[in-house]
């Protein structure tokens, strides 16, 4: 299976650019969207997402993640093995939640270029058709680099943040169940918000925080839209106390 982790959003071509690129070389593997809506040019954020949500997937799918402004840039193309998974895309830090405590994993610089590559679309050029030549088991030109070498993030990129609001207005926070305890209070723009189990231990209206079904903080309203209400939005600052 190749699983697609983007910020591409489903408005316009892009999605169906690299999904056309992958059918074309790997034909008989499935592809599914994970996400196509990571938050867009967060680096930070979306590492923290993509760790968390890997671990309801098969063990050995092949990612291809694409959270990439410096596209076009002098930032390496890697693939990371780490067991039965292979994970492909920028060497930008997107990574760096999924290798923590995985001191086997193995990474590698992509060598391999196609006869033409744009400077800002390796989703469609270079990184999709090294997922399809990994998962139809062609050999793909790369070159071990030691995971000490890999780009880590900055700190202004390392920190919790809202990551994603469904059509319900509730928001996922980048702050997985194992972070945090259930006696936290939650601090967004000088709002708090306290934990309950679900939505039916709380009063219709009444705002709270719980542990989503993908094992994130999530912030909701019983019946209503935390997100309106609240005036969040993606990559709001996130504190807990």
């Amino acid at each position: 299976m190749i699983v697609l982790f983007t910020d591409f959003g489903l408005k316009g071509p892009y999605m169906g650019q690299m999904r056309a690129r992958i059918h074309e070389l790997a034909p008989k593997e499935t592809v599914v969207d994970l996400m196509t809506d990571a938050p867009a040019f967060n680096v930070g954020t979306s590492a923290r997402l993509l760790a968390g949500l890997i671990d309801h997937m098969p063990q050995k799918a092949i990612f291809v993640c694409v959270v990439d402004p410096g596209v076009g840039s002098s930032r390496k193309p890697l693939c990371i093995r780490i067991k039965e998974r292979w994970f492909v895309g920028p060497d930008n830090g997107l990574f760096q939640f999924v290798l923590k405590n995985e001191p086997d994993a193995v990474a590698y610089v992509i060598d391999w270029r196609p006869e033409h590559l744009s400077l800002s679309f390796h989703g469609r050029d270079l990184f999709g058709p090294v997922a399809a030549k990994l998962a139809t088991e062609q050999e793909v030109a790369m070159t071990i680099l030691p995971l000490d070498q890999l780009v880590i993030l900055e700190e202004e990129q390392n920190h919790y943040a809202i990551a994603h609001i469904d059509d319900f207005g509730n928001c996922w926070v980048s702050i997985p169940d194992f972070e945090i305890s259930k006696e936290a209070t939650i601090l967004i723009k000088n709002h708090h918000f306290f934990y309950s189990a679900v939505f039916s231990d709380t009063e219709k209206g009444k705002p709270f925080w719980y542990i989503n079904s993908s094992g994130f903080v999530e912030i909701a309203v019983n019946q209503g839209d935390a997100a309106g209400r609240f005036n969040l939005t993606i990559g709001d600052r996130v504190n807990f106390i």
